[in-house]
């Protein structure tokens, strides 16, 4: 739900860098649990879930806090000069 309102502000470059480095980040993410964490699917499915939706959404924020600041549209300005 939080995509669809950061994508409608990103330009098309930043529209394909969301994705990348949102994957990106959920790949790390889930690779530091898995190797570093000792987490297996068991362990995951289980009671470890809360912690793999707080690491997803907390990837989302940060890769969206890199989109918008380099790729945000420009506001469009209305046209006051027909007057």
């Amino acid at each position: 739900m939080l995509d669809i309102l950061i994508v409608k502000k990103l330009t098309h470059k930043g529209k394909i860098a969301y994705w990348i480095i949102q994957l990106t980040l959920d790949i790390l993410f889930l690779g530091y649990l898995f190797m570093f964490m000792d987490y297996d699917m068991d362990r995951l499915a289980g009671d470890g879930y809360g912690i793999v939706i707080g690491g997803i959404v907390v990837s989302l924020l940060i890769s969206a806090a890199i989109c918008l600041t380099f790729w945000r549209k420009p506001k469009e300005e209305p046209n006051d000069q027909e007057n």
